[in-house]
C-alpha cells in the first residue's frame, strides 16, 4: 500500500512494537498509544528524540547503516518479550495523557471564546503591529 493511517494502526490493541525513524509526530503517536519503539534515526531532531526514548526505557535504537537481520530481530524480541518496555511506555503515556481538560473540549472552548469576544483582540500578540518597512 502507498499509505497507511499510522495513528489508527498504533491504536489497535494487538500492536506490540512500532518501527520508526524517530520523528516528533511518530514519537508522540507511539507515546499516546503506549507502543514501545524500535527506532532508526536518520537526520534532524530524530537522533535526539531516539536518545530520549531509549533513556526512558521505551525504545531500542538501531543504526540505519549497520542494521542486520539479527540486530533487527534482537531489537524486536527485546521490545516484545522484555515487559519493562511496555511498562515504561504505559507509564509515559499515562503522564502524557493526564490533562485537566480533554484536547477537543479545550479547542471548542477557545474557538467559542474567540467568537464570544469578537476576535479576542486583547489576546493578539503585539508583534503583529510591528512595522517591517522601518527595518533596513
Amino acid at each position: 500500500m502507498k499509505w497507511l493511517p499510522q495513528n489508527e494502526l498504533l491504536a489497535h490493541p494487538k500492536v506490540r512494537a512500532f518501527i520508526t525513524h524517530g520523528g516528533s509526530n511518530g514519537v508522540y503517536e507511539g507515546i499516546c498509544h503506549a507502543v514501545p519503539m524500535l527506532m532508526f534515526p536518520l537526520f534532524g531532531d530524530q537522533g535526539e528524540n531516539v536518545h530520549r526514548m531509549v533513556a526512558r526505557g521505551v525504545a531500542v535504537k538501531l543504526g540505519i547503516y549497520d542494521v542486520t537481520t539479527e540486530s533487527l530481530l534482537a531489537g524486536l524480541n527485546a521490545i516484545i518479550h522484555d515487559k519493562s518496555y511496555k511498562e515504561n511506555i504505559v507509564r509515559l503515556s499515562e503522564i502524557h495523557l493526564d490533562r485537566p481538560v480533554p484536547p477537543l473540549d479545550l479547542a471548542v472552548f477557545w474557538t467559542e471564546f474567540v467568537i464570544r469576544h469578537k476576535g479576542a483582540e486583547h489576546l493578539r500578540v503585539a508583534a503583529h503591529d510591528l512595522k517591517l518597512d522601518s527595518v533596513p
